[in-house]
Formats: C-alpha cells, structure tokens, sequence
C-alpha cells in the first residue's frame, strides 16, 4: 500500500526574515520518494508565476524603504493568490516555524488550510513544548512535531499503513482520481 503516492504537499515556513529553501529541499527529496508532488513557494509551478525569493525579498524591502507601496502591494498580492492557490491543491500541509519570528503569510497559510481540515505537519523549532500557544489550539498537537525528522517518519509510516490516518484530516480521493 503506497497511500501517499500521487498526493500533494505544500510546504510553508517563514521566507522573509529566515531562509527556507534548504529545509525544504530535504522534505522534497523524501516526499518525493513517496510520490508526492511538494509544492514549493521558491519554485511555483505557475504559469508566470511571481518569484519569491531572497533577491524578490531584499528588492521589496528596499521599495518599502522608499515608500514604494503601490508596487509592493500589487506585487504580494499576487504572491499571496499563489500561495494560498496552493494550499488549497495540496492534500496536506508541511510547515515549519520559529516562534520567536513573525510570519504573517505562513500564518494564513495554516489558518487557511486549518479551515479546509487539511492535514498541517507542523515542525516547531525548540519543539512542540515552543509551539505558540494559540496554533495549540488551531491544530491537533499529535500534527506538532519536535523535528523536521519527525514529521518526515511519520508521513513514511502513513504512506506504507503502519499509522492508521486520521479521518477527520485526511480527505484522499481514490488513486485512479489523483
């Protein structure tokens, strides 16, 4: 049984004061041998998709400091209508956060998906026992995890049936749909 094969993922986590790119790499690279699809914010798969990127970042700051706001708002919102287009594609969300760093879109991008009853694996840095109080309440903690490695063993074991899935969260379509 391969129940994971085909499905999508999104992954989110802070982008604007922390990099991100080098997590995600290693949780493609092993979704990936499940036969996941991971959706990746610094690598879109839209069609004229906007790049969000540390160099996309750096620019937009620097056009905030010059009280460039009109350019800056029409550039994120599309930004935002991507990201959040793909939580909504996505069977299951993938996140990691830094409670000491503000992240607004990745804070959407849970509540967001939270409301859809996706499953969110969330990844806490310092662990679980970090985790803002309020996402305690928002997610399920046995979806908060200490590690990256942690989260990634248990989608392994979803994925070959030896942990039975949450019904509730889970909402697969059969194989021959996906």
């Amino acid at each position: 049984m391969e129940l994971l094969n085909k499905t999508k993922c999104y992954l989110t986590g802070h982008m604007q004061y922390q990099n991100g790119e080098s997590w995600r790499n290693i949780v493609k690279e092993r979704l990936g041998k499940l036969g996941v699809t991971s959706f990746d914010p610094y690598h879109k798969p839209f069609i004229n998709s906007f790049e969000e990127n540390d160099g996309t970042r750096a620019k937009l700051l620097n056009q905030m400091e010059n009280e460039e706001y009109d350019v800056v708002t029409k550039y994120m919102k599309q930004v935002r209508c991507e990201d959040l287009r793909l939580c909504d594609i996505s069977d299951f969300i993938f996140c990691r956060i830094s409670p000491s760093i503000a992240s607004w879109g990745t804070a959407e991008e849970i509540f967001w998906s939270n409301r859809m009853k996706k499953p969110i694996f969330l990844v806490v840095e310092g662990g679980k026992k970090k985790c803002p109080l309020w996402l305690m309440g928002v997610i399920p903690h046995k979806y908060i995890y200490d590690t990256i490695e942690d989260a990634l063993v248990m989608l392994e074991k979803i994925h070959i049936g030896e942990k039975e899935i949450n019904s509730d969260r889970w909402h697969l379509l059969k194989d021959n749909y996906r």
